[in-house]
């Protein structure tokens, strides 16, 4: 519409120009003595633009005016659009994939009645303390409970196929500086039978602890039998009274390939792969807290995925 506009002025304002010309000459030939050629000139242009540029004006309004249904039915289809079916497409992708995961969600909790009798629990089985918290209000008293080792099994032992994914978020505050190898706590898979023989599952299974390390708190890998001990992480770079940690690490058997991982939820990397995790007897999920003399410790399942089905190798959650 601009271009349209500028090129009507242009036209009309030459058009305007040739007639003032001729009326000057005209003037000038019966009296040479008035000076009137420029005036005529503004005047005539001014005039010319007000007429012409409201009339412009004029055309679009009256074309607004006739289309103001359809622009208005328009717009308002916009406006659902965009509040309606994107918000539709965009929460049913998200609920695919929900519904996808929780079709691999299982309720993975401490196994109460195999539990020490000096483990607390929390009433939903799954938050273990190794000592009386409101967290972990719950000991424990069962005619099968644990006499040796100092926690509990999963309330889902493992099968020959098993591919299991779960998460701990631990917590220790110490207490008394620690020394030795003093433990925290204790995540394994180890033989139901072997279990309660020992007060480390270490020293038999396979095992990722929490523990002492000279002047720290680190994680290590441990599994006595093929002299396996590996540092993987420092989670406080100080043991002594008043040290508080909390941290988050995940785990996955995969008994297709024989293996234990545990997974470092800050980079989300494998810090180390147990190998060759076979048994005779059936092989469980093992979880321990210790020394309460020491430094209070707590453990609590976060998540827990069975992607036995799925044809995978390994996870990275």
């Amino acid at each position: 519409m601009d271009l349209v506009s500028d090129d009507y002025d242009s036209v009309e304002d030459q058009r305007q120009v040739n007639t003032l010309q001729g009326t000057t000459a005209e003037v000038k030939n019966v009296n040479e003595s008035r000076q009137v050629t420029n005036v005529p000139m503004q005047l005539n242009t001014s005039v010319i633009r007000e007429n012409t540029e409201p009339r412009a004006t004029r055309d679009i309004w009256i074309r607004l005016k006739q289309h103001k249904s359809s622009i208005l039915a328009f717009i308002c289809g916009v406006i659902l659009t965009l509040v309606i079916v994107v918000p539709v497409m965009v929460s049913k992708s998200s609920s695919t994939e929900k519904d996808d995961q929780v079709g691999y969600i299982f309720s993975l909790k401490f196994d109460r009645k195999s539990t020490h009798s000096l483990v607390f629990l929390s009433d939903d089985n799954t938050v273990m303390g190794n000592s009386f918290s409101k967290e972990t209000p719950n000991p424990v008293n069962h005619p099968e409970q644990f006499n040796t080792y100092r926690g509990t099994i999963g309330d889902r032992c493992l099968t020959s196929t098993s591919k299991i994914y779960f998460e701990i978020m631990f917590s220790y505050e110490i207490l008394q500086s620690l020394n030795s190898t003093l433990l925290v706590v204790e995540v394994g898979v180890a033989s139901r039978e072997k279990i309660d023989t020992a007060y480390y599952v270490g020293n038999h299974g396979w095992s990722f602890a929490i523990q002492n390390c000279n002047t720290e708190v680190c994680l290590v890998a441990n599994h006595a039998t093929t002299n396996t001990y590996k540092k993987l992480k420092t989670l406080s770079s100080s043991n002594t009274a008043g040290t508080v940690a909390r941290g988050r690490l995940g785990f996955f058997v995969n008994m297709n390939r024989n293996e234990f991982s545990v997974i470092d939820k800050d980079s989300s990397k494998i810090l180390y792969t147990l190998t060759k995790v076979v048994s005779a007897d059936q092989l469980c999920l093992v979880f321990g807290v210790y020394n309460p003399y020491y430094l209070e410790s707590e453990m609590k399942i976060m998540y827990s995925y069975d992607f036995t089905i799925l044809p995978i190798i390994n996870v990275i959650a």
